[in-house]
């Protein structure tokens, strides 16, 4: 009889065990509230997979410089971008046989859509005195200028379209932060699925 006993609990105490057991499993593989696999996937597809890269002044510089040759490879006119304490872009054309130098001062502002606005601080044009928005209608009109740049005199201002700059993959390039004094340039890039 103590046998039976014996086995009637041990039967007894492996069930309960078994039960906790699955219990556990149960609890560990239900989902919690609201979350919702599908969801997930269809918004990264949406939006891609983004990282933002921390580049330096020197970096930026030869990245941008690297695009816009590109983009001028059958322009006889070279432009060149420089990032020191402010952004600069020197060309230089040819004024009855005679080249000129042309240097355009700015100051870069990040937009909302994650493109880089650059405000016009200084000119210089050779030896002459003339105006900014003269100078930017002198680039414009002179340079063949990459599709992702648009210069506006008027405004006094050159827009940068990071995120029109022709990239393969489905990559894309937004400027979130731009600060120049402490040569910290942040870039989110986007690969699209």
């Amino acid at each position: 009889m103590m046998m039976k006993v014996w086995r009637l609990a041990f039967f007894v105490l492996l069930g309960l065990n078994l039960l906790a057991l699955l219990a556990f499993i149960i609890f560990l593989t239900t989902p919690a509230k609201g979350h919702s696999l599908e969801s997930a996937s269809s918004v990264e597809a949406l939006n891609g997979n983004s990282v933002v890269l921390n580049v330096t002044k020197a970096d930026f510089e030869g990245i941008a410089n690297t695009y816009i040759q590109q983009e001028m490879a059958n322009s006889p006119i070279p432009l060149t971008l420089a990032v020191n304490g402010d952004v600069s872009l020197s060309t230089e054309i040819e004024v009855f046989s005679v080249p000129l130098p042309i240097l355009l001062r700015f100051d870069p502002l990040v937009q909302e859509d994650g493109n880089l606005l650059l405000v016009q601080k200084s000119v210089e044009v050779g030896m002459l005195d003339i105006p900014p928005e003269s100078a930017l209608k002198l680039l414009r009109d002179s340079v063949n200028l990459p599709k992702f740049m648009d210069v506006l005199p008027a405004e006094e201002q050159v827009l940068l379209k990071l995120t029109e700059i022709p990239l393969d993959g489905g990559i894309s390039v937004q400027a979130t932060s731009f600060n120049l004094e402490e040569d910290d340039i942040r870039l989110r890039v986007t690969i699209q699925q």
